[in-house]
């Protein structure tokens, strides 16, 4: 080979080598900065001794909370659940094999110095050796019996726990609460500031919606406390964060339980934006995706966890997501200012369903 030839590939494969070795260290800084965002958003569980109730007695509530004595009906627990049907299907790389996350959606305002309810209550169970995730969308106003004594609406749990027991606490006794009512172990939680969902869409590029009823809301809250008038056609349409953020909180066009419909559909949205783009394979630009989240997020789950379920994710499809809730048909109406409670019945089938203990015949309502 000509002398000059070989100088030609010798600065050839320099020149490519230099391009690996700078495109390797921009992922090892980018992945390097991520780990640091994820770090960021982990908050260490604490652990609180929930006092029991008649140690309560007495302790001010609220003045949004302080009710006159009603009766709640006290669902019957629910049975043990079935094993597994084993299915042919790769087995995920996720250490456990029954996984529940409390999600919770607060709209603290920018200004707001106080804690905020939490105005979206999910919790996900997933089942790793069926491949299947589980939806369950419980209603804000929900009256419920406390953990650690008390009553009122579901959503001032994590406030209040906040405030009786400082940080911390609120993640705790939104997990207890929800432990309580639906008599079933909550492994984690997730809690997401409303701005931190539209720092997701807009890094995803928006979200596709089939909207399946037009929506007319005359008094949609704005951020600086006053009201617009929002509208939503029915059919297909690419949603970007503000408009998206608006569907999924928008209820004066019908009520909460139709919310808890729209907030499903927003997440079906954002997990098929996800798989479409790849992110669920690529390590690219992963800084910038956590970067955008670490001011708005907290959770319990560790690096670990959240990479296992990454991976976990990576299998699922559409058909593998079923979802419910605690809806209309399921509530039964209380005296004031109490709200509505669950119907003990209604919800021991839904959790029997939920749980996979009943055959489901849903995909998602």
């Amino acid at each position: 080979m000509p002398i000059h030839h070989r100088r030609l590939l010798k600065g050839a494969l320099l020149t490519i080598c230099l391009i690996v070795a700078a495109t390797m260290l921009r992922l090892a800084l980018e992945w390097r900065q991520a780990l640091a965002n994820i770090d960021a958003m982990i908050v260490t569980p604490v652990a609180i001794s929930i006092p029991t109730e008649a140690s309560l007695v007495g302790e001010p509530q609220p003045a949004d909370q302080v009710a006159t004595p009603v009766s709640i009906p006290v669902a019957t627990p629910v049975a043990e659940l079935l094993a597994p049907t084993p299915v042919d299907k790769p087995t995920p790389n996720l250490s456990q094999a029954m996984l529940t996350i409390l999600l919770l959606g607060t709209d603290r305002r920018p200004n707001d110095t106080e804690v905020t309810r939490t105005d979206a209550l999910m919790l996900v169970r997933i089942d790793r050796d069926r491949q299947q995730v589980s939806i369950l969308s419980i209603p804000r106003d929900l009256w419920v019996n406390y953990a650690g004594g008390g009553e009122g609406r579901i959503n001032a749990a994590y406030a209040l726990g906040e405030r009786r027991f400082g940080p911390g606490g609120g993640a705790a006794m939104a997990k207890s609460t929800v432990e309580q009512l639906l008599d079933i172990s909550v492994d984690h939680f997730v809690l997401l500031n409303f701005q931190g969902f539209q720092q997701i869409i807009e890094q995803i590029g928006g979200i596709e919606i089939d909207i399946p009823d037009a929506i007319y809301d005359p008094t949609y809250p704005t951020e600086d406390y006053g009201t617009m008038e929002v509208r939503f056609e029915a059919g297909p349409q690419l949603l970007d964060a503000e408009r998206a953020l608006i569907y999924a909180r928008t209820r004066h066009a019908d009520n909460d339980f139709g919310r808890n419909q729209r907030q499903q559909l927003v997440l079906m949205a954002i997990f098929d934006r996800i798989r479409e783009r790849g992110l669920l394979h690529q390590l690219t630009n992963l800084d910038d995706y956590t970067g955008a989240m670490r001011d708005y997020m907290q959770t319990d789950l560790s690096r670990g966890r959240m990479l296992e379920l990454v991976g976990f994710a990576r299998g699922i499809g559409n058909d593998d997501i079923l979802r419910y809730a605690i809806n209309s048909r399921a509530i039964v109406d209380l005296s004031p200012p109490a709200t509505f409670a669950a119907d003990p019945q209604a919800l021991m089938g839904i959790m029997r369903q939920f749980t996979g203990e009943a055959v489901s015949s849903a995909g998602g309502s």
